[in-house]
C-alpha cells in the first residue's frame, strides 16, 4: 500500500513538472513571436521612411498605434498576431516605436533613424523597450 502511494506521488510530481515545463516553453515561443512581430513592424516603418523622408504618423499612442499589421488572419482584432506602429513627427532623428503581440505576450521595439539631406537613412539604433 505504501509503495503504491509513493509511486502515485512520483507520477503526479512528474506530470506536474511536465505540464509546468510545457507552459513555460509555450510562453517563451509566444514571447519570441511578439518580438519578431515588433521587428517586422519597425522594418515596415523604415521602408515607408526610406520612400518618403517626411513620413510620419504619430496619431494614437500604443497599444492602438497609428497603423497595424496583421501577422495572422484577424491578428490585430484578437491580439493574437499583430504589429502596431508609430512614427513620430520629428525630423532629427525620427523615432519608430513598434509593438508586437502574440497571445498574452507583448514586446516593444524602438528605432531611432537619422536621415541625410537627401532623405537617405544614414544611421539607425534599435532597442527593445521594457515597459
Amino acid at each position: 500500500m505504501a509503495l503504491s502511494i509513493m509511486i502515485l506521488a512520483i507520477i503526479v510530481g512528474i506530470t506536474a513538472i511536465t505540464f509546468n515545463e510545457s507552459f513555460v516553453a509555450q510562453g517563451s515561443v509566444q514571447s519570441g513571436k511578439a518580438l519578431y512581430y515588433a521587428e517586422v513592424g519597425a522594418r515596415d516603418a523604415l521602408v515607408k521612411i526610406a520612400r518618403n523622408k517626411n513620413y510620419s504618423c504619430a496619431s494614437p499612442a500604443l497599444p492602438t498605434g497609428c497603423y497595424s499589421i496583421d501577422m495572422v488572419t484577424s491578428g490585430c482584432s484578437g491580439n493574437d498576431g499583430c504589429a502596431r506602429v508609430i512614427v513620430d513627427t520629428g525630423t532629427a532623428p525620427k523615432i519608430v516605436t513598434a509593438e508586437g503581440r502574440a497571445g498574452n505576450n507583448a514586446r516593444k521595439v524602438q528605432v531611432s533613424v537619422t536621415l541625410d539631406t537627401d532623405g537617405l537613412i544614414t544611421a539607425s539604433f534599435w532597442q527593445e523597450l521594457n515597459n
